[in-house]
């Protein structure tokens, strides 16, 4: 089952809409699909310092993370 998906607005550098523009159109996968992709990775690299497997949880922040008022 996918995962529940919420609007966000960000702000990306003129060069890197354009280049994601020109990846989605010549591999004909969505924009939001490598957006999603990034994202994945970038907090897979920070999981140590967010006290969380990304991969594994399903809430994104553990318990303690949580109770110390850190937003995911």
């Amino acid at each position: 089952m996918g995962r529940t998906k919420t609007a966000r607005t960000i702000y990306i550098d003129n060069e890197q809409i354009e280049a994601l523009k020109r990846l989605s159109q010549r591999t004909k996968v969505p924009q939001s699909v490598y957006v999603r992709e990034a994202l994945d990775m970038l907090l897979e690299k920070y999981s140590e310092q967010l006290k969380f497997d990304f991969k594994t949880s399903s809430r994104g922040l553990s318990e303690s993370s949580m109770s110390e008022g850190k937003e995911g």
